[in-house]
């Protein structure tokens, strides 16, 4: 958890795992409801920090944590099992110190079970009136920075949690075996302590050569010796990400949907170079990422023939929802001007007689215009060349040099898709947005193709019905 506590020290903002609070009083009832929720969703969502003493960009109050610092843990714990029965919470109480004025935190460990609140935190707000923090029956998470009623997707990743946690306890138990090189020998050879030093593993020669430089293995790199090499990464290292994909297509019971829900979607994305799977479901991923979720998926179109995006980009045109038409407007721009002014003839046709189109229409009559002095990856991505983009602890990069590195954009909207997949729900926009700025050209290089068989495939139909939309999540 020191990693975590130094995190919570240089952050700048809330998050999923760090919560700020500017002062505590002890003798407020609401106070302790407000602060067990928090502590609740913090246990189910991963484990986490609370910080007494910063307000919510970080910044020290100066306000006293004497009373919090006080405090003994047993009272602390007394109280969460008033509302959540017996169970099985662990938490620490640090003092801290930040530019010189103290700090107290609660560390929080994650539980194996969520905690389930038994009784409800209603407390009295003055004037006859009351509120009330958590209902019975309620189970919180962290969403972001707010602690929230949990979803059906929270129950399961804090069920995969745990299974993982039981997978990596079972593998540490696991011994790995090698193959040693034909005709070699293992011989057990008893080691000598030197001086005073307790030796406690035993050397072994697996090789024939009696001169062979001995290895050593120890995590103090003073006392290694010799070379440990690697010289190959098995591509089954990354079965789990497929293993995914599969147990999604077994939910889904050939539903078109992802069961398994947005997170572990961009999950997926992140690993997306190492997913294998027949065009079935790479369409179905195609699908997911533009369809259903307003999130990156270029990559999927890319490893498909091309009448998979002409069937999605026919259906957003002929079936158009909420936001995903802007899905269209988006890839219609890297597809070039002539297939921009064809899919905006169509809409005038359309809305030609109507008191108000719908924003979007205006949006793509901008995008148009702006294409004769603006790259269309700038314009797919809806970001300004002169942007920057930046990740806690990493320096700022300038959106402009993307365009000659595109594998730096790909490599940035994985990094994304993790923040994402681990609820920094922020880093949404960076991840589809930059998936322009990734996978553009490769889409700019087949769109005579796509353009030929997209007109051919909408031919005289009109455009789907849709009255207002937005890009927003």
């Amino acid at each position: 958890m020191t990693d975590l506590v130094k995190k919570a020290l240089t952050a700048k903002r809330e998050s999923k795992q760090i919560e700020f609070k500017q002062s505590f009083d002890p003798n407020s009832a609401g106070e302790w409801c407000e602060l067990i929720k928090d502590l609740a969703a913090i246990a189910n969502s991963g484990g986490g920090i609370i910080v007494f003493g910063l307000d919510s960009l970080g910044v020290p109050t100066g306000e006293s944590v004497n009373a919090i610092a006080a405090i003994d843990p047993a009272d602390i714990a007394n109280k969460i099992t008033k509302y959540t029965g017996l169970v099985d919470f662990e938490f620490e109480i640090r003092s801290l110190d930040k530019k010189g004025n103290p700090l107290v935190a609660f560390v929080v460990l994650p539980v194996a079970i969520p905690l389930v609140f038994a009784k409800p935190g209603t407390y009295d707000i003055g004037s006859g009136k009351q509120r009330t923090a958590f209902g019975v029956g309620t189970v919180y998470f962290r969403h972001g920075a707010k602690s929230e009623p949990g979803t059906s997707e929270d129950i399961r990743r804090a069920i995969e949690r745990q299974l993982e946690h039981i997978r990596r306890s079972w593998i540490k138990g696991v011994r790995k075996v090698v193959q040693a090189p034909h005709g070699a020998q293992i011989v057990a050879v008893q080691s000598t302590p030197h001086n005073t030093e307790q030796v406690l593993a035993t050397r072994v020669r697996a090789v024939n050569d009696p001169n062979a430089v001995p290895v050593r293995l120890t995590r103090d790199a003073t006392l290694a010796t010799g070379s440990f090499v690697h010289e190959e990464v098995s591509d089954a290292i990354f079965d789990e990400i497929n293993n995914v994909v599969d147990a999604n297509r077994v939910l889904a019971k050939g539903q078109r949907s992802f069961f398994l829900g947005q997170p572990v979607y961009y999950r997926i994305y992140a690993e997306r170079y190492h997913v294998h799977q027949p065009e079935g479901i790479l369409a179905q991923l195609l699908h997911n990422g533009i369809a259903d979720f307003y999130a990156p998926a270029l990559f999927w179109a890319l490893t498909l023939p091309d009448r998979f995006i002409v069937q999605l980009l026919a259906e957003l045109y002929l079936y158009p929802t909420n936001r995903h038409v802007h899905y269209l407007i988006r890839i219609s721009v890297l597809l070039g001007h002539e297939f921009c002014q064809w899919l905006f003839r169509k809409w005038q046709n359309k809305w030609k007689n109507h008191p108000q189109p719908p924003s979007f229409y205006w949006t793509f009559k901008q995008m148009i215009a702006d294409m004769k002095e603006t790259d269309a990856r700038f314009l797919a991505a809806r970001i300004s060349p002169a942007s920057r983009i930046q990740f806690e602890g990493d320096s700022a990069i300038a959106i402009k040099d993307f365009l000659d590195k595109p594998d730096q954009a790909a490599s940035i909207v994985s990094k994304a898709c993790m923040r994402v997949f681990q609820g920094e729900n922020d880093y949404k926009a960076v991840a589809r947005n930059l998936d322009y700025l990734a996978y553009g050209s490769a889409l700019q290089r087949r769109a005579p193709q796509i353009v030929k068989a997209l007109m051919k495939t909408i031919g005289e139909r009109a455009a789907g019905d849709v009255v207002e939309t937005t890009e927003r999540e």
